[in-house]
């Protein structure tokens, strides 16, 4: 299942990744709920447990200004069709 997000969608993801606290604790608890919660149709369901869904998860989700500072480029490849093949990075590299 290809992984693409519509401009909308991408739009409002990095706008609450990037200023929500309530809506970055629910990604990181619960990331296939916060993209439903945003407009991502095929996130609401929840029987699709293959391709991204089998491995989205979160343990460390970057700074809101890390977000901010990266929102183009995150939403170019979130709204690329080939989003599923490469990796977004929206965690905090582990030193």
């Amino acid at each position: 299942m290809p992984f693409k997000l519509s401009d909308e969608s991408a739009a409002a993801l990095l706008d609450k990744l990037s200023s929500d606290d309530d809506f970055r604790d629910l990604f990181q608890k619960d990331p296939r709920q916060a993209l439903a919660a945003v407009g991502h149709k095929p996130a609401a369901d929840a029987s699709v447990d293959e391709g991204l869904w089998s491995c989205l998860s979160v343990s460390k989700l970057a700074s809101k200004a890390d977000i901010r500072a990266s929102r183009d480029t995150l939403r170019k490849q979130l709204v690329t069709a080939q989003a599923g093949a490469h990796p977004i990075t929206l965690e905090t590299p582990q030193r």
